[in-house]
């Protein structure tokens, strides 16, 4: 079996572990149905998270499931790739990035999906979208119509979309000025209002930053349930070439 297969396969054992937690396990239900959107898929280096209503910043570990609100911080070193649980979609958040992850689920399950995002660098991946996907930042709203592209934060909030792949619509908040950045460009919206397309020579694009990773043979999950109690779902298995 090739290694872009165990990565599917992988991906799969962990979305179904989070249905039967959030989805099938009425105990979970109330308190997970509506908040759970998302899963931690690759965790490495400094990477802190905060749930949602919290005060405490803990260790993003692999396999936790992320919530409406929850917030994440990369370091210096950090890595971390989340991964929708409504389409498959993924974010790779690189070093030193800021973001808080929201979404909305409709009747058919869709998330709304929001990504407010302070600082740093971010890979998106969708891959068959369903729900709407946002990057929010100080700036600028990117709304997904797209497959892959980097969002870029600079500490003045100025902000860069970059299109590998698919359209991205950005629209600058200052000035309410929208375009579209296509495969090959990048978009530049800044604090004053002002909104540019760049093309973007191919040798020059970024590709996924992680594109392929050893799938795990341990995988954990932890779950919250109405009373707020923790609890941890832990599966191993092997898979054989």
């Amino acid at each position: 079996m090739k290694k872009h297969t165990l990565i599917l396969y992988t991906i799969s054992i962990i979305l179904f572990i989070a249905l039967i937690a959030v989805g099938l396990n009425s105990e979970f239900a109330l308190a997970a149905g509506d908040k759970s959107i998302a899963l931690t898929l690759k965790v490495t280096g400094d990477v802190k998270m905060k749930k949602a209503g919290a005060d405490r910043v803990v260790p993003l570990k692999f396999g936790a499931v992320l919530d409406d609100g929850d917030w994440i911080r990369t370091g210096a070193d950090g890595f971390a790739t989340l991964i929708f649980t409504d389409d498959k979609s993924q974010i790779k958040l690189t070093a030193n990035t800021e973001i808080t992850i929201e979404g909305k689920r409709d009747a058919q399950s869709n998330i709304a999906k929001r990504v407010s995002m302070e600082v740093g660098q971010l890979f998106a991946k969708v891959e068959q979208q369903r729900g709407i996907l946002q990057v929010a930042t100080p700036t600028s709203v990117a709304s997904v119509k797209g497959t892959e592209f980097w969002v870029i934060v600079f500490e003045d909030g100025t902000t860069q979309i970059v299109t590998i792949e698919g359209l991205i619509e950005l629209l600058n908040t200052q000035s309410g000025r929208i375009v579209d950045v296509r495969p090959g460009q990048r978009g530049e919206s800044t604090p004053d209002g002002g909104i540019e397309i760049h093309i973007v020579p191919q040798d020059s694009l970024r590709r996924d930053p992680d594109p392929g990773m050893p799938p795990p043979n341990l995988i954990e999950i932890e779950v919250q349930d109405t009373d707020g109690n923790i609890r941890r779902i832990i599966m191993q298995y092997q898979v054989n070439e």
